[in-house]
């Protein structure tokens, strides 16, 4: 069964221009109504400023800046070297050129050198990040050298994981945070599982 409905009335041009004239009016009393209600009144408290974020979460971006300044000012790992665990172990990592020292950086656009410094073997230095973010992460980096998109991404995800800050820079923090796999120089062999043990 088919409903029908009735047929409407047909307008006027005066009756249409009527009703829009009255829509018009109700339309600008709402929004005058709207807007007193929005503005305070004459010799009333002025409303409360917003809200600002918490001092702890103004200090924490602070300290999250200043800590990616921080890693960015360290210099380029040039090489890799072999940092004992104990005895038997130690774990191959990216270090400064000619030094013991692992308090380097490595970040995106190293490709293999930031500068115009041309020395030592920052390639050798991302190839041993790249290995080593292949074996204990399953990221599936190529090991070409080249700290990339893909690198950069590797590394936030280690850095997401160990709940650091996140900006995809290789740096100390990161190095002691990650997962490592070690090498024994006595047999020559590699650990089978990775390990923190920095």
């Amino acid at each position: 069964m088919a409903f029908k409905l009735p047929a409407l009335p047909k307008l006027s041009g005066r009756t249409i221009a009527v009703l829009a004239a009255v829509g018009a009016v109700a339309v600008g009393a709402v929004a005058a109504n709207a807007s007193k209600q929005e503005s305070p009144a004459a010799g009333a408290p002025p409303a409360a400023p917003a809200p600002k974020a918490p001092a702890d979460q103004t200090a924490s971006h602070d300290a999250t800046a200043a800590e990616m300044k921080a890693a960015a000012a360290l210099p380029q790992c040039r090489s890799a070297r072999l940092v004992p665990v104990n005895r038997s172990w130690g774990i191959p990592m990216p270090s400064i050129y000619a030094s013991t020292s692992t308090t380097c950086n490595l970040m995106y656009g190293d490709d293999p050198y930031r500068g115009s410094n041309r020395y030592g073997e920052p390639d050798t230095a991302i190839q041993v990040l790249q290995r080593n973010l292949n074996f204990c992460y399953a990221t599936k980096l190529a090991v070409d050298g080249i700290y990339g998109s893909n690198t950069r991404a590797a590394v936030k995800l280690v850095q997401r994981k160990h709940h650091l800050v996140i900006d995809g820079i290789y740096g100390p923090k990161t190095r002691s945070a990650m997962n490592w796999r070690l090498y024994s120089m006595a047999t020559r062999s590699w650990s089978r599982s990775c390990s923190s043990p920095l």
